[in-house]
C-alpha cells in the first residue's frame, strides 16, 4: 500500500528524473496512467528519454502530441506516475498542463507539465511479507539507443526551457 510522502519529490527520486544519470536510465519504462473520456484508467508507458524533473514541484513531460494519453491530459489535466526499479516505487500524481502543442526539437512530440500534487511510496510489508521486496522494473530495449540518447538530449534541454 503506497504511503504518502509528501507534496514534492524526495532526493533519491528528484535525482533520477533529473536527466543527470540518462545513460543509467535510458532503457527503464516509466508507467503513467491518465482517465480517458469514458472514465476508465488509461495505461500507457514513457521512457527517462522523455521526461525530467525541473524542480522537485515540477516534471516536464514529451509524450507524442496525438496519443489518448495527451489528449487524456489536454482534456482532464490529470496524470499519475509510477516509478518502478529495484527496490524503488513511487506513485507521483499531478496536475498536467500543457506548454507547446508541438517541440521545437520533436514535434511530434507534446511538451507538458506535471505539478506535482502528491508523492506515494510503495514496498511489502515486512511484518506480513519478511524479506520481500521489488527486484525491478519494466525495461525495454531499442536497437536505435544511440540515436535516440543523442534526439533525448536535445527534447530534455527543450522540457527544461
Amino acid at each position: 500500500m503506497g504511503r504518502l510522502i509528501g507534496n514534492e519529490l524526495p532526493e533519491d527520486l528528484y535525482r533520477r528524473l533529473s536527466g543527470v544519470n540518462l545513460d543509467e536510465h535510458a532503457e527503464k519504462v516509466i508507467m503513467i496512467s491518465t482517465v480517458d473520456a469514458g472514465g476508465w484508467p488509461h495505461p500507457a508507458m514513457l521512457s527517462y528519454l522523455e521526461v525530467v524533473a525541473r524542480d522537485p514541484r515540477n516534471i516536464r513531460l514529451a509524450p507524442y502530441a496525438g496519443s489518448g494519453s495527451t489528449a487524456n491530459m489536454r482534456r482532464n489535466g490529470k496524470l499519475t506516475m509510477s516509478i518502478v526499479d529495484d527496490r524503488v516505487v513511487y506513485y507521483i500524481k499531478g496536475t498536467v498542463r500543457e506548454i507547446k502543442p508541438r517541440m521545437d526539437s520533436a514535434p511530434d512530440l507534446a511538451k507538458l507539465n506535471l505539478q506535482v500534487e502528491s508523492v506515494l511510496a510503495d514496498q511489502a510489508n515486512q511484518e506480513l511479507e519478511a524479506g520481500a521486496y521489488v527486484a525491478g522494473g519494466v525495461t525495454y530495449k531499442n536497437p536505435q539507443l544511440e540515436a535516440e540518447m543523442k534526439k533525448a538530449r536535445v527534447v530534455l534541454k527543450e522540457l527544461l526551457e
